[in-house]
């Protein structure tokens, strides 16, 4: 007999950190006597295009026939989204979202809540989480600042710390030739004296500076600072997810460090031998995220950064042990999840 499964996994169409967490996710929920029912809102063909649709997995192009799936199923299993939330002042998920949860348990299924994370811990005032979502058979957020602030289930790192090649096939980091720099379009421009100390630490390290774009509104930035740091901005050859991710681990697997404020930047870096320098005018979210997988000395403001600069070195041996254990806190984590839908297969 099939299990069916049911996973949004709608992310912005045009951020590929919102499809990495979500294809790493999908395959945690994948496995043998499991149909995978997935809806990915209504992305663009280049988010879609980091999706595979095998004989297991069936994607929704409509929400309506995606929820009707699963009321016909018998005992599913209903996977709410992962990735980022930003609860406003009321009841959360909402009504649509909890009584979905509800019927799926009431029908004998289960809920499973494994990789969400807060935009900001400091605005839960107001918000009320609803049972269903609080009393999931798994409820396991993607860092520790995010369960304190809820104040219930677990946490685990991010689910694209799962992805990337095996630390023991990494290119060593004293032949990596590249310092990759991606950061974000809508944070102030970080200033000349960090532009000064990005350009000194790659001197020091004798390896050139390149910067990309993994979101599509991040190419201006990109382009300028690449001209600002006398680097190289590579330039995808599409902006399908397949594509830029293929090009972007390429980079990060050549690059000593990845300086970004974006959290993924740093994870996909990561995942691929990159050190992850987290330097941005509002740190909060990437510091959580870094530090759920032990990555998080080396993550602040902008002012900091020649202060992580002088200390890099000395962090760089606890790179593959840190992906290596989040790894295996994320396998312990699909390990619960397989075992919850073992109980109501």
């Amino acid at each position: 007999m099939t299990q069916h499964v049911f996973a949004q996994l709608a992310g912005q169409d045009d951020n590929l950190g919102d499809s990495a967490l979500r294809i790493a996710y999908l395959r945690a929920l994948r496995g043998p006597g499991r149909h995978v029912h997935v809806f990915l809102g209504a992305p663009t063909t280049d988010y879609v295009s980091a999706f595979d649709e095998g004989p297991d997995v069936t994607i929704y192009a409509e929400r309506g026939a995606w929820a009707a799936a699963e009321r016909d199923a018998s005992r599913p299993v209903h996977a709410f989204n992962a990735g980022e939330t930003n609860p406003r002042a009321g009841v959360f998920p909402g009504p649509r979202r909890a009584a979905e949860l509800a019927r799926v348990v009431s029908a004998g299924g289960a809920a499973i809540v494994a990789g969400i994370g807060l935009k900001s811990v400091n605005t839960l005032a107001g918000v009320t989480f609803d049972p269903a979502f609080r009393e999931a058979a798994v409820m396991s957020w993607r860092d520790q600042g995010s369960r304190d602030a809820a104040g219930f289930g677990d946490f685990a790192p991010d689910w694209a710390y799962a992805l990337g090649r095996s630390t023991d096939s990494w290119v060593p980091a004293a032949s990596r030739d590249v310092l990759a720099v991606t950061m974000r379009f809508d944070r102030a421009w970080p200033g000349e004296e960090w532009i000064a100390a990005v350009r000194a630490f790659a001197a020091g390290l004798g390896v050139r500076v390149v910067t990309l774009a993994q979101v599509a509104r991040d190419a201006p930035r990109a382009v300028k600072l690449a001209e600002a740091l006398g680097g190289e901005y590579a330039m995808p050859r599409s902006m399908r997810h397949a594509d830029l991710d293929e090009q972007t681990r390429a980079i990060y697997g050549r690059s000593v460090a990845v300086i970004s404020d974006r959290a993924h930047g740093l994870i996909i870096g990561a995942t691929e031998g990159g050190y992850p320098i987290g330097s941005g005018s509002d740190p909060q979210k990437i510091a959580r995220l870094l530090s759920a997988a032990g990555l998080g000395a080396l993550v602040g403001r902008y002012d900091e950064f020649g202060e992580f600069a002088a200390r890099f070195e000395a962090h760089l041996p606890g790179l593959a042990p840190a992906v290596d254990a989040a790894r295996a806190d994320i396998a312990d984590l699909t390990s619960r999840i397989h075992a919850v839908m073992a109980r109501v297969a």
